[in-house]
């Protein structure tokens, strides 16, 4: 996230001069002041230099605002359209259950219908199992009472042997008598037949009434879930909308912050490019006695700091604004507090804060290769040399910190060849 200063140093330093000089995405390049220029002309240009940075001063806190804002908007316009994702996303996995349940009512109410049908059915089954054992039951009476009448039959059997003139007669009386005997054996049965067929039509009428009661109360629950999974949606729905109109408020307040963030950043950027070109022509009326240096840049500079590198120079996304553009210097990843040296002998020409880069230090260390060579460290928590200072390569020039627009502790190495930020590590 986003970083200011305003923390003490991590260790005693000498109290500094920090005042306001915005660089954009691309630094506005080094202060070039050559050891031959005349003291005079430095000394106006340094004068009107911090006159610049005086006036800049009195809108450092309004820029601070903004930037504050820019970052303060963004986090907010990133947390509305998280929630406005995720509310989506319920609202859209509510609907998906929904349909489900929509679905599954309509397969219940099939299977309700199929189930009253198997009712209705079994119950006219019931019915006519009834009628038939109360018509079996009937002519199992009526073949009581028809023997009863007759008399016993066994008697009627004995009668007919007793009285028969012949073995035919006594054959047909014996005939008669099994068939009554007969008749009462099949009424029985017919009748123990159908009373075993009510009863299982009785056991199917339960259990297609149990099954309606089931399909029924199925169908209940499913109506109250669908009408929950229906309020549900309908309250996501509003929350997307009010989300969608949280962030839409966010995102223009982001971008209204953004606005006026670069654009007091382009207006002070252009001051400060003024003084630059002044300084620049100069140098140019002048002769540069500064140290020269020919031959092969490889390992020319000491580092600047014990820590790996965490983001080279080159074109990349930018860690708060996210916009594709120029990372003009080498990241070191360090702690903050530790020591930041002299990449070279040479003359500490300029000492300011900034919004964007923080506390900065700018080190002249001459001609080389016949280009004039700044390096430029950035979000100092501290500085150990004052601007003017002559230095030895590999002393402590200041600390590592996360001042400006840090994404945290580290250490922004730039190194500018005639003011034109170059790759830092063609000279490591």
């Amino acid at each position: 996230m986003r970083s200011f200063p305003g923390a003490p140093s991590h260790r005693p330093r000498r109290p500094q001069r920090v005042a306001l000089l915005v660089a954009g995405a691309v630094a506005v390049g080094g202060l070039v002041a050559p050891t031959a220029m005349a003291k005079d002309d430095e000394d106006d240009l340094r004068d009107q230099q911090h006159q610049v940075e005086d006036q800049i001063d009195q809108a450092q806190h309004d820029i601070d605002e903004a930037s504050h804002e820019v970052a303060s908007t963004t986090r907010r316009l990133e947390r509305a359209v998280g929630r406005l994702s995720s509310a989506r996303q319920h609202l859209q996995a509510v609907r998906a259950d929904l349909q489900d349940a929509r679905a599954l009512q309509r397969q219940l109410a099939r299977a309700l219908v199929r189930a009253q049908g198997r009712l209705d059915r079994v119950a006219l089954e019931l019915k006519a199992a009834r009628a038939e054992v109360a018509r079996q039951r009937k002519l199992v009476r009526d073949t009581v009472l028809g023997i009863e009448t007759r008399g016993n039959a066994d008697l009627a059997v004995l009668d007919a042997i007793t009285s028969s003139g012949s073995i035919q007669e006594l054959l047909v009386a014996g005939t008669a008598g099994s068939m009554i005997l007969g008749r009462e054996d099949q009424a029985l049965a017919a009748y123990e037949t159908a009373e075993a067929e009510l009863a299982d039509w009785k056991a199917q009428v339960r259990a297609a009434r149990d099954e309606v009661a089931a399909q029924k109360q199925a169908a209940r629950d499913n109506l109250r879930h669908i009408q929950g999974l229906y309020a549900d949606a309908q309250h996501t729905r509003v929350q997307v909308r009010d989300l969608v109109e949280g962030a839409r408020h966010a995102r223009a307040a982001a971008v209204n912050a953004r606005k006026n963030d670069r654009a007091a950043l382009q207006r002070l950027q252009d001051r400060e490019q003024r003084i630059k070109q002044q300084i620049l022509q100069l140098v140019q009326q002048q002769q540069d006695d500064s140290p020269t240096y020919s031959g092969d840049t490889g390992g020319l500079l000491h580092l600047p700091v014990d820590g790996p590198v965490t983001s080279p120079f080159g074109y990349r996304e930018h860690p708060i604004y996210h916009y594709w553009g120029l990372h003009n210097g080498t990241d070191f990843g360090a702690p903050c507090g530790a020591d930041l040296w002299a990449a070279e002998s040479g003359t500490v020409i300029n000492e300011y804060y900034d919004e964007v880069y923080g506390n900065r230090l700018y080190l002249n260390i001459g001609t080389v290769n016949g280009s004039n060579i700044t390096v430029v460290y950035n979000h100092l928590s501290a500085y150990d040399v004052s601007e003017g200072d002559h230095v030895t390569r590999g002393q402590v020039v200041g600390a590592v910190g996360e001042t400006g627009w840090a994404t945290g502790c580290h250490l922004h190495f730039i190194v500018m060849k005639d003011g034109v930020p170059v790759d830092p590590m063609g000279y490591l």
